[in-house]
């Protein structure tokens, strides 16, 4: 199953954050729903949408802790992963669920030309491996036993 697949049918909007946010403008951000969907993670993006880090809720929690009420002042650049693990559409979604097992981490974004196209959530993209197994198994089931074929 390529990426491009899983995007297609679960693909939708990404949580992008720029990385002169603040922290604080950060934070409201994973407040809201975006497409139906809170976010645990940001993706961080320079103006021309190429991807130059991740933020999580998590690493906005952890600097709020250390720091207090300065942390709300940070800039996202300050605090994001810039090791960013990302794929291209044309990848195996399998091979992509297994560098994320590698490296422990729940979110992969996708880039073309450089720039970000939506992203692989580890949770979504085994619901989305499970169903389209479960069907195919389905549909085999009853095509053998449907099959009125003489020998």
């Amino acid at each position: 199953m390529l990426v491009d697949d899983f995007l297609g049918k679960r693909g939708g909007p990404v949580f992008t954050v720029k990385p002169t946010d603040t922290l604080a403008e950060a934070a409201r951000g994973f407040a809201e729903p975006i497409g139906g969907k809170r976010y645990s993670c940001a993706v961080v993006v320079d103006d021309d949408n190429k991807v130059v880090g991740m933020i999580s809720l998590g690493d906005i929690v952890w600097f709020v802790g250390r720091l207090e009420e300065r942390a709300a002042k940070l800039d996202v650049r300050n605090i994001m992963t810039e090791d960013v693990v990302t794929c291209s559409r044309d990848e195996m979604l399998e091979d992509v669920l297994k560098r994320m097992a590698d490296r422990a981490i729940r979110h992969v974004p996708v880039i073309e030309d450089g720039k970000l196209i939506g992203l692989v959530a580890r949770r979504e993209a085994f619901e989305f491996l499970y169903k389209w197994a479960k069907l195919d198994a389905d549909n085999l089931t009853e095509w053998l036993f449907t099959s009125h074929a003489r020998y």
